[in-house]
């Protein structure tokens, strides 16, 4: 059997500009806010809690080696910006000093990564169906959301994310006999249009989920792969995020009929075959 082949789509430059740096200094922000509230290190704000790494050049997710070779280079970096976060912590300096000198000393990487055509948010496909994809390990399946319609808001088509995530729990049942549950760690499970996709067994395992990733950051996106300004101004207002990321699982035959029922109701059965079984 074929896989469905997503095309990964990218903003244009100038919004990856745009994107790149709010959101670098949103994590700088929150760096800051953590090693004076929290008295978290350095080393422990940048590793654990933000994403900035990823959004370099530095970074090669598709080519282990080169990150490999990196490495130490990235490292001569992160030390600099240590100096900059020690230096203006030295002298109670706010945040927004911080943000601003730690950009630019980030931004040549920054900017290398979208001179080189590397997406800002890269991903590892084990199956893809529209913006769902996943992997399966043992009897759980890891799925992922990733909005391939980029310009378009992916949630003003329920019933196309309906139909996407059915083939996906169809094409996984047939292919991992072993596979039971499923389930997913993202903001996305506090958000109402996403959670509607999911039946009432859809529920949290309390299982935590790194800070940094996507399942956090993400929120900051907006449809277009702009920052998303109106979750940046919550999150500076309260320092909380807007919407908590929680693992969420439930049993994929759960899951396939209930989405078997939303596309019978609609009649969406262009292309789906609808079976629970």
């Amino acid at each position: 059997m074929t896989l469905p082949t997503v095309t990964s789509v990218m903003p244009p430059r100038h919004v990856q500009v745009s994107y790149i740096t709010e959101i670098v200094k949103l994590m700088l922000w929150f760096m800051h806010r953590l090693m004076v509230e929290k008295k978290i290190e350095f080393a422990a704000a940048l590793a654990d809690y933000v994403d900035i790494y990823r959004k370099t050049s530095y970074f090669r997710l598709g080519d282990p080696e080169e990150t490999q070779r990196r490495r130490p280079a990235w490292s001569r970096c992160a030390a600099d910006l240590e100096e900059v976060f020690s230096r203006h912590l030295a002298c109670g300096s706010p945040p927004s000093r911080v943000e601003e000198e730690g950009l630019a000393l980030l931004w040549p990487h920054l900017s290398e990564r979208i001179d080189l055509g590397l997406p800002l948010v890269e991903y590892r496909r084990d199956a893809s169906f529209g913006c769902f994809y996943y992997y399966v390990t043992g009897p759980v399946v890891d799925l992922h959301f990733t909005n391939t319609i980029m310009l378009a808001a992916p949630f003003k088509e329920p019933l196309q994310r309906a139909r996407e995530l059915y083939e996906l729990v169809t094409h996984c049942r047939r292919r991992y006999r072993e596979a039971e549950w499923i389930k997913c760690g993202t903001w996305l499970n506090a958000y109402a249009p996403f959670r509607s996709l999911f039946p009432e067994s859809w529920k949290d395992t309390g299982e935590p989920k790194s800070y940094n990733s996507l399942g956090w950051w993400g929120q900051f996106v907006d449809h277009a792969g702009d920052i998303h300004t109106r979750n940046v101004q919550r999150f500076r207002a309260t320092g909380e995020f807007p919407y908590p990321c929680t693992f969420h699982r439930c049993a994929l035959s759960d899951l396939a009929a209930f989405l078997c029922g939303i596309l019978e109701r609609n009649g969406g059965r262009r292309g789906v075959g609808l079976s629970a079984e």
